[in-house]
């Protein structure tokens, strides 16, 4: 039962399956990025969060994914913040890698 109390949390998301154009070549991509939300549980914290990436002007702007082919947008873990905590000042921002096809896990990264 919701008491009336908001609480804010530091979520860090994961992205998955983007396919975004990078010298003029298509590839997939993911992301981590770290949000700051206030509201009254965890789970409505990480739907909000999910809601705000996938509704990201930018992002939708260099994302080339078809219908058939949706990236996903998943939390990957949460804190909550204390009262004490500077909320403005914690990073928010989104860290991109290139994602690998499963069979080549053994592959490092250029």
């Amino acid at each position: 039962m919701f008491d009336g109390t908001m609480k804010n949390y530091k979520l860090l998301m994961n992205g998955r399956n983007f396919l975004i154009s990078t010298n003029g070549k298509a590839k997939k991509h993911g992301f981590y990025q770290h949000i700051v939300i206030e509201a009254e549980s965890p789970q409505k914290a990480g739907l909000l969060a999910r809601a705000r990436i996938t509704h990201d002007s930018a992002l939708k702007e260099i994302t080339l994914n078809t219908e058939n082919d949706p990236p996903v947008v998943q939390l990957h873990t949460f804190w909550e913040l204390d009262v004490a905590d500077e909320v403005g000042e914690l990073e928010q921002g989104r860290t991109f890698y290139l994602e690998k096809k499963w069979w080549q896990f053994w592959k490092k990264t250029p």
